[in-house]
């Protein structure tokens, strides 16, 4: 029987078999063997990197653990990526096939997709170069942090290791039931939760998104959900209807971006018998770094991530020694072995480009390799250690939820025809959100606008979208080529 990394193979085929999807919870999985010899079948060699393109589901779960244990490479892709996005992913992850609930026909050259366990698409991508990797690893893309066109490499123990310490910091055991409805493309939901759920023996509901609070309470009330993950805005949305959280839920975990003190304080005041949890982490670190039990902390310390996962240190790189804020430096044995495709032009730190996700400084052997990563996200501690989050560095940007490179986004535009140069810069929209504007530099004056997203929406994800695009002539750019502020 198949297993993944050091899990036993009956706890994974456990796992599987109760695991619900809310949407169809009539639906069964084939066991992870089946799936596994029909991907053996289709010629998948251990080490090949397959790209999983698939929305949230028992189906999506099922691939991702059956390549795992088959000894091929995943790297988990947005359901919604476009054809062209897909296309160049491949490219620069080194893959040559990709597992879709339906693939596209553009890239599929004519030839028909093949079935896998009756639960999804498997193509191989013509012309695609493939690079192999090794058994037990995966890619993992961040949401904006260390560009598009990237991903971070893990070892899938050093991830169930993560997941690990991150389930025993909220107190998750076996008796509770997790809800899955952030992206589980992303490492919050798989690692912190699909695979904190997958070691703690407990059983997982997957739902969404989209987030609705209609369909949030219903999901909780039907499963008896114990334990469930929302990023600020979701858990501002709920906030909204003025109504406590579903009783059966007892455990809240808030991670993704910076969570108001106001909000903590209001949340606990309306749910008093909940656990809730602020976490901070990033992919490129495994991806959980810190924890803080709100409900045991005083109202001082609500704007705090908490102390760091066991295992895990952090120190702050500043300035000068005077500096209170600095650069939070992550050093953990959970960390990613590598970035793959693209690497960002700059990664100095005063030079614009972003530290977040630096290969990093390996420390020490024997034994699970500790590898040090500055994050670019600006912190201070305080004296007993608890980290409090003080800013991003400007080259990214929270849209809708997710973090977007800026930098990305202005080369991505500057591989367009006709295009020179691209800049964006942030600012605030009506509602007080923080959105960017896209600066176009053209040296075809009969491109506007209108054409620019049109272009763009082919390789962007609906996140990375400009609030707005300016066009201007390519003899306007000057010397603001490629610079995000």
């Amino acid at each position: 029987m198949k297993t993944v990394g050091t899990l036993e193979a009956s706890a994974v085929q456990h796992f599987l078999h109760h695991l619900v999807q809310a949407d169809r919870p009539e639906a069964r999985l084939p066991t992870l063997d089946f799936v596994v010899d029909e991907l053996r079948a289709l010629g998948v060699e251990p080490g090949r990197t397959v790209m999983v393109a698939m929305p949230n589901g028992g189906a999506f779960t099922a691939v991702v653990l059956a390549l795992l244990a088959h000894g091929a490479v995943p790297a988990l892709l947005p359901p919604s990526a476009p054809p062209s996005r897909i296309e160049r992913m491949a490219r620069a992850l080194g893959a040559d096939a990709i597992v879709a609930p339906r693939i596209p026909a553009e890239l599929l050259n004519g030839e028909a997709p093949h079935l896998i366990g009756g639960i999804a698409q498997f193509a191989t991508l013509p012309g695609a170069d493939s690079h192999s990797h090794h058994p037990g690893e995966i890619i993992l893309l961040t949401s904006g942090t260390s560009g598009v066109f990237s991903g971070c490499l893990h070892h899938v123990d050093s991830l169930l290791r993560n997941a690990a310490r991150h389930v025993g910091s909220i107190g998750q055991t076996a008796d509770d039931t997790v809800l899955i409805n952030l992206p589980t493309h992303y490492s919050y939901a798989f690692v912190a939760q699909l695979l904190g759920t997958l070691v703690s023996g407990g059983r997982a509901v997957i739902a969404g998104p989209p987030f609705t609070p209609v369909s949030y309470r219903r999901t909780i009330e039907e499963y008896e959900v114990t334990v469930s993950s929302l990023t600020p805005a979701l858990v501002e949305t709920w906030r909204r209807t003025g109504r406590p959280l579903p009783a059966p839920l007892r455990r809240l975990t808030v991670g993704g971006d910076a969570f108001g003190a106001s909000s903590v304080a209001d949340l606990l005041a309306h749910n008093p018998n909940l656990e809730l949890y602020l976490t901070y982490g990033l992919t490129e670190a495994g991806p959980r770094v810190s924890t803080l039990a709100a409900h045991l902390e005083p109202p001082r310390r609500h704007t705090s991530v908490g102390l760091p996962l066991p295992g895990v240190e952090v120190r702050l790189r500043t300035e000068s020694p005077e500096d209170r804020v600095g650069e939070l430096v992550v050093e953990t044995d959970t960390a990613m072995l590598r970035r793959v495709g693209r690497r960002e032009p700059s990664t100095q730190p005063d030079g614009g480009g972003p530290t977040t996700g630096d290969t990093g400084t390996p420390i020490g052997s024997p034994g699970p390799v500790r590898t040090a990563i500055g994050t670019g996200d600006l912190f201070e501690m305080d004296d007993e250690g608890y980290l409090f989050f003080r800013g991003r560095r400007p080259s990214y940007v929270i849209s809708r939820g997710e973090k977007v490179s800026l930098r990305s986004v202005c080369e991505i535009a500057e591989t367009l025809p006709g295009v020179r140069g691209a800049q964006a810069w942030t600012h605030e929209n009506d509602a007080g959100e923080v959105v960017f504007t896209l600066d176009v530099y053209c040296a075809d004056d009969s491109v506007d606008d209108q054409e620019i997203r049109r272009r763009l929406a082919k390789v962007l994800l609906r996140s990375e979208q400009p609030a707005r695009v300016l066009v201007h002539p390519a003899a306007h750019l000057g010397w603001r080529k490629s610079v995000a502020k």
